[in-house]
């Protein structure tokens, strides 16, 4: 794993030049294999070298063995030592036992049809001084890095990182070596397609065989070193398959935990280490506060400026920080299985398998600038070599031929993510483990999360931004679609390094932005149409656009979406079997979106005192309702309940001397029957309704400013609406049976 160089062309600065681009990812080599290079006619090809295979003598560039080609290469090349031995057959000479020479010798020989050959990550650039030209790739999924600008006097720069070339003055536009491609006779080429046809004949037993077979191959040949080995672990079913499959095949393999005391990552982490007696080492990172103070350095780290970027550097800074102290080179994660078993919450919003796949294929095309990038840059910032066994090329082939229904499983009450693979590691994992719902890396270690309004770092960075900076700075630069306060403020950063030279990131649009809107935008209709069924809903009038807008919020900011009601006494003094069965109702309503929304659901039950205290009620009789109602409710953990008193305190007297101010026919007629009904002071059904409304009117406005984030959900109609608070979306309920007086009036199920 290194830093890569070249600079080809007629320039006298070229080697000045190739040293300032070195010095610039110093970072990525060992300080004693700092800027090896050579000059070779019109190229100077360089390398800041961090020494994994053959460490004493694959000292780079490398000749092949008649010396017309020369190379600079970053990765490993896993298969290099069977490829070895077919060169050898074919009479190559090798002064090295390093993948380098195995390469620059199979261009010799195929030409560039090395490329389908090699089994690994890799960037390379080869010179061929006979032709002065140059041959450069990029392995399939683009794990490994490559950069290139060409300058007006058409000399050729490259790069491992956009800020080896940023700052040269001659450069003026920065471009990317996409995946799967190559660049030779200044042409880029693809050579790696994705596969994109199903295998709908594949069983899911012969997957579950098949996919154990190549996790087991693709991690056996990652762990032929002498090196100690590191795993990042999270304590979800990615890094611990890693873990647990490394283990079978290296007798030296340690964990590497980070989290603080809210992280359920290092609970889960920890307990699986040591029931299986594996050494591990905890890393407990700063505050948010503390993290915050690094966003410089992360932006100048990760040359991105997107927020999802940020965050998760920010929190992989201190988990590689902790390798790296520990003496780890080598060190294996479990990036790119979440895109390629369909892990993240976008995929449960998926309505066939074919909208599955696809997803899975946009996700895996948009990996190179998204988790990889971070991978990359956090761990060559501490020159550190990361491997990502998921991501082996026979791996990733195969598991695209599976159906979305292999991938996503859907049943009645519940949608499993990552399904075969769960499948397939049950034979090594506990339950706990490979039945874990997904957890992004900053939550998992006890911090915020992704949502796109309040996550990590959202709070304190948007307070350096005001209204009048953020539109001037949209207005000035359009191209770069800045979308948040939170992103310009990154994007300043972004900026003072030069990075803007690198335009191919305005285009960013995919899975981290535009994707991201689409996939929330359809959670939110699947979470809505799970209870928004003739099932549950006594009407159709029209609220489905605001409790979607609600839910969308929700959704962007990752919290829970919440509901609030009414609970009224009645004249009951303690709970019946119609309220056992109007939770059990609400639950059955509300428990689907738990399934499918991880932050889950909430609802509020704003107890009524104050009802039955102006309907004449003692405290002693309310207080007895209310601590059976509280007792049925203690067992459904999603729902809280207070008092309305608490919000809004019944206060009669005050009451009584507005009520002798206003018209009888100012008051909404629902007041009346109401009061016909349940008031019980002196008969007087006038009085009783203008204090119902009064009351009512002070409990509306509270209600609409304490739970403004909520759906109000009522058993009662839209002729009741009078009553209900309208500035938040409702939800009408099934009531019983039409005209029943027992509160509060639900059905457990409608035929």
């Amino acid at each position: 794993m290194c830093g890569i160089a070249a600079i080809i062309g007629e320039n006298e600065q070229d080697s000045k030049n190739l040293q300032k681009i070195l010095l610039a990812i110093a970072h990525r080599g060992e300080k004693e294999h700092f800027n090896e290079h050579t000059i070779i006619g019109h190229c100077v090809l360089g390398m800041n070298r961090l020494a994994i295979v053959d460490r004493k003598h694959a000292e780079q560039p490398i000749y092949s063995s008649d010396g017309r080609f020369s190379i600079v290469f970053n990765g490993e090349i896993y298969n290099y030592k069977e490829l070895q031995t077919e060169l050898k057959a074919l009479g190559y000479r090798f002064t090295t036992d390093s993948d380098t020479e195995v390469l620059v010798n199979g261009f010799a020989e195929w030409g560039v049809k090395i490329v389908d050959k090699l089994d690994g990550m890799f960037a390379f650039i080869i010179y061929d001084k006979e032709r002065d030209d140059f041959f450069v790739a990029r392995d399939p999924l683009g794990i490994k890095p490559l950069y290139w600008a060409k300058d007006t006097k058409n000399i050729f720069y490259f790069a491992s990182e956009i800020k080896g070339l940023s700052g040269i003055d001659t450069i003026n536009e920065i471009q990317l070596l996409p995946p799967g491609h190559y660049m030779q006779k200044e042409q880029l080429q693809q050579y790696f397609f994705l596969p994109t046809t199903i295998n709908k004949n594949i069983t899911e037993k012969e997957a579950i065989k098949n996919i154990r077979e190549l996790i087991d191959h693709s991690v056996r040949i990652r762990v032929q070193t002498d090196l100690s080995i590191a795993v990042y672990l999270s304590g979800g079913i990615d890094s611990t398959a890693i873990l647990a499959t490394a283990r079978k095949f290296h007798n030296n393999v340690t964990a590497i935990i980070l989290g603080n005391e809210q992280s359920t990552d290092r609970n889960f982490a920890v307990q699986y280490c040591e029931e299986n007696t594996i050494p591990y080492i905890v890393q407990t990172p700063p505050s948010e506060e503390e993290l915050v103070k690094h966003i410089s350095e992360i932006v100048h780290i990760t040359e991105s400026f997107e927020p999802n970027m940020i965050r998760q550097a920010a929190v992989s800074y201190y988990i590689a920080k902790t390798a790296a102290e520990a003496g780890f080179k080598v060190i294996f994660c479990g990036e790119g299985a979440d895109e390629l078993f369909a892990g993240y919450p976008e995929f449960t919003t998926c309505s066939t398998e074919e909208e599955i796949e696809q997803t899975v294929l946009h996700f895996l095309q948009d990996l190179h600038r998204t988790q990889l990038q971070r991978v990359d840059r956090i761990s060559m910032a501490f020159t550190t070599e990361v491997r990502v066994p998921f991501l082996d090329k026979h791996l990733v082939e195969y598991v695209l031929q599976l159906s979305g229904g292999l991938k996503l499983r859907k049943t009645s009450n519940k949608t499993i993510t990552k399904y075969i693979l769960r499948k397939a590691m049950s034979d090594r994992l506990p339950s706990s483990i490979y039945n874990r719902d997904k957890v992004v890396l900053s939550e998992g270690a006890g911090f915020k999360g992704n949502q796109r309004i309040g996550g990590l770092f959202y709070d304190i960075v948007t307070k350096q931004i005001t209204d009048e900076e953020f539109a001037h700075s949209t207005k000035k630069c359009p191209q770069w679609n800045l979308q948040t306060k939170e992103e310009l403020y990154y994007f300043r950063e972004y900026v003072k390094y030069g990075y803007t030279k690198a335009t191919f990131n305005q285009k960013r649009t995919t899975v981290n932005k535009t994707d991201t809107e689409k996939a929330d935008a359809r959670l939110a209709k699947t979470i809505l149409d799970t209870f928004n069924t003739r099932k549950y809903k006594r009407e159709q009038p029209n609220t489905e656009e605001k409790i979607n807008e609600l839910i969308l919020k929700q959704i962007i900011e990752n919290k829970p979406i919440s509901f609030v009601m009414y609970w009224g006494k009645g004249d009951r003094n303690s709970i019946s079997d119609i309220e056992n069965i109007a939770l059990q109702y609400v639950n059955d309503m509300l428990k689907p979106i738990q399934q499918i929304y991880n932050p889950g659901i909430q609802l509020i039950l704003v107890f009524t005192d104050t009802h039955a205290e102006l309907n004449g009620y003692s405290t002693v009789a309310i207080q007895e309702y209310f601590n059976s109602v509280r007792t049925l409710v203690a067992k459904y953990n999603f729902i809280e309940i207070i008092l309305m008193s608490e919000l809004v305190p019944y206060e009669e007297e005050t009451l009584l001397q507005v009520a002798h101010k206003i018209a009888d026919t100012d008051i909404p007629d629902v007041f009346y029957s109401s009061s016909e009904k349940h008031f019980q002071k002196n008969n007087d059904i006038q009085l009783g309704a203008k204090l119902y409304y009064l009351q009512n009117q002070l409990e509306k406005n509270s209600i609409e400013q304490h739970f403004a984030d909520c759906i109000f959900m009522t058993y009662n109609s839209s002729t009741w609406d009078s009553i209900h608070p309208a500035r938040l979306p409702i939800f009408y309920m099934y009531s019983l049976k039409r005209g029943t007086s027992i509160k509060p009036w639900f059905v457990y199920s409608i035929d």
